[in-house]
């Protein structure tokens, strides 16, 4: 038995090698992705507890995958028409911008969800 789970873990360990992002998916369909580089996972009462701080129940948790991406593509809005909004992925309106190079120079750093006046909806990503 402890043969297994030894075997088991150098298997785990040898399929992280090459991977940039520990995905966490979550049972109300939200994902989390944590950089994978460094990353030590450690579970303590009934909770996945990650050295970047990150602490959620083990319950709350369906798979956890390994991602050669953080699952977030960079996107342009071109063709956006009027005016744009701006929120966050928890949808907090940040504001609304002329254009997207306004939009981009005024938002911290962070991931947002931009819609221009026809309903058309991006995902960004402000570095």
């Amino acid at each position: 038995m402890l043969f297994s789970i030894l075997l088991l873990g150098g298997f785990i360990a040898t399929q992280a090698a090459g991977y940039d992002y520990l995905v966490l998916e979550k049972t109300d369909g939200t994902t989390l992705s944590l950089t994978a580089t460094g990353l030590t996972i450690t579970f303590s009462d009934g909770n996945l507890v990650a050295s970047d701080g990150t602490n959620i129940a083990l319950t709350s948790l369906t798979k956890m995958y390994f991602s050669d991406t953080s699952g977030i593509r960079q996107m342009t809005v071109k063709g956006a028409q009027g005016a744009l909004q701006a929120f966050t992925v928890s949808g907090r309106q940040m504001g609304t911008f002329a254009n997207l190079d306004e939009a981009t120079g005024a938002l911290p750093k962070g991931i947002y969800v931009i819609k221009d006046s026809t309903g058309n909806t991006h995902k960004i990503t402000v570095r």
